[in-house]
């Protein structure tokens, strides 16, 4: 028989199929005996007339294909992840390759052409410089205060 810790962890899973096959018991009722494996086991066996050894065994089939479906849920969302590693390391290893390509592009542009480099990034630095600090400067119009209004 399924265990109590088991009964109301699967609870949501297996409430479904337990409604479906007895759907004349009430919400209330289901709220009731939610969780407790004796509960539910002696409302149905009360309500249907079905030996308990029936509907002991029903439960139990029901929370072996839970965990089943459980059990699955979890491999395949493992799976999931370890491919998703895989692809989040692929992608590292191709960035680092970019990288390091980029590196001795640029070194070997800076062996060859010094001066060029040098006024380059002199450029860049200038623009560079020229942009934050207009983005940075208030050119704003001070906001009238209560002598300004006054004044009309």
């Amino acid at each position: 028989m399924a265990t109590e810790q088991k009964l109301k962890g699967d609870w949501n899973q297996v409430a479904g199929k337990l409604k479906e096959k007895y759907g004349q018991f009430t919400e209330e009722e289901w709220t009731r005996v939610k969780g407790d494996s004796q509960k539910l086991i002696g409302m149905v066996q009360e309500k249907t007339g079905q030996a308990r050894e029936q509907i002991e065994a029903f439960v139990h089939d029901l929370y072996e294909s839970a965990g089943a479906q459980a059990s699955n849920a979890y491999e395949a969302t493992s799976d999931c992840m370890q491919s998703t590693g895989q692809a989040f390391q692929q992608g590292y290893e191709q960035v680092v390759e970019n990288a390091q390509a980029g590196y001795e592009y640029s070194t070997n542009v800076i062996a060859k052409r010094p001066t060029e480099s040098v006024v380059a990034a002199l450029v860049v630095g200038l623009i560079t410089g020229v942009a934050i600090g207009i983005s940075i400067s208030d050119y704003r119009r001070p906001e009238p205060n209560w002598r300004n209004a006054w004044r009309g």
